[in-house]
């Protein structure tokens, strides 16, 4: 069974309502599409050749055109199902509306290792686990149910004055469970300990509208610029442009071919996502 294969089954077992596969939005690639929850998947399979740069806006175009159409775009790549298909999964059940909920209210707030975040991040979140400087826990009895993990304070010049500014760089719950205000609670928790002028967040646009940034306040400020990978096709890993292999370094610099040319080679293609949405909460 092939990739597109695999999760149109996985969403048939797991969703009786209405699914269509009309390729709505495009007809490059194939399409999941539920009416009852105006949700879109796209399943994008591994590259054949390189995305050019006329292709850096093309995914972000389009989840820009389904909601013009009120619809929530989430964009599978291949590569990450190969690779971090249980994460997919469990954010795919929570779309269709297949997850336990937990009120936050009945959750405590502590403050948590970075060891914790890291390792609960790698299991629960699709990107990887960055340095923050805050990292916080809720704890559901006496398990960890959701973690947010927020940057040092930075002072950012706005409308000529200096604000003290924060980032919330990664907020995941528990896989298969959903806590109805956790982040909200996390986020007061944060704010009431560290008095910022203001916190920042993005929005993955491959996967998020963002609504839930809006309900506890947030303001949209921007779409972010896609974010080019190189994707290794044989292997299925992803590189940003400035953490490639030190020995895939050390081989280029011996050679003359353009780093894209010379990647090509070695079945490592360019890839763009579809970007972020840039979400500020002002405070003061």
């Amino acid at each position: 069974m092939n990739f597109c294969d695999e999760i149109k089954s996985f969403v048939n077992e797991n969703y009786d309502g209405n699914i269509s596969t009309n390729r709505i939005l495009n007809d490059m690639y194939e399409h999941i599409f539920i009416p009852d929850k105006a949700l879109v998947i796209l399943l994008i399979p591994l590259p054949a050749n390189d995305f050019d740069k006329s292709q850096k806006m093309f995914f972000q175009n389009m989840s820009l055109t389904a909601a013009q159409q009120n619809l929530q775009l989430i964009i599978i790549w291949e590569d990450e199902w190969a690779t971090k298909k249980d994460i997919i999964r469990w954010r795919i059940l929570s779309h269709i509306g297949k997850f336990l909920r937990i009120h936050g209210r009945l959750c405590e707030v502590r403050r948590i290792t970075k060891i914790q975040a890291d390792e609960f991040l790698q299991q629960n979140h699709l990107h990887n686990s960055p340095h923050a400087k805050h990292k916080y826990g809720l704890f559901y009895q006496h398990q960890l149910i959701a973690v947010a993990s927020f940057s040092g304070g930075r002072p950012i010049i706005r409308d000529e004055k200096i604000y003290r500014s924060y980032e919330l760089v990664r907020f995941a719950n528990y896989q298969n469970y959903i806590v109805h205000g956790g982040m909200g609670k996390l986020i007061s928790h944060f704010i009431a300990e560290q008095n910022p002028d203001d916190v920042m967040s993005y929005a993955d646009v491959d996967w998020s509208s963002g609504k839930s940034y809006e309900k506890l306040g947030f303001k949209f400020i921007e779409y972010t610029e896609p974010q080019k990978f190189y994707l290794n096709v044989k292997t299925c890993q992803r590189y940003y442009p400035k953490k490639l292999p030190q020995e895939l370094l050390d081989e280029f610099s011996k050679q003359l071919l353009p780093l894209d040319d010379f990647l090509l080679k070695h079945n490592i293609f360019t890839i763009y996502n579809s970007g972020n949405k840039k979400y500020l909460l002002k405070l003061k």
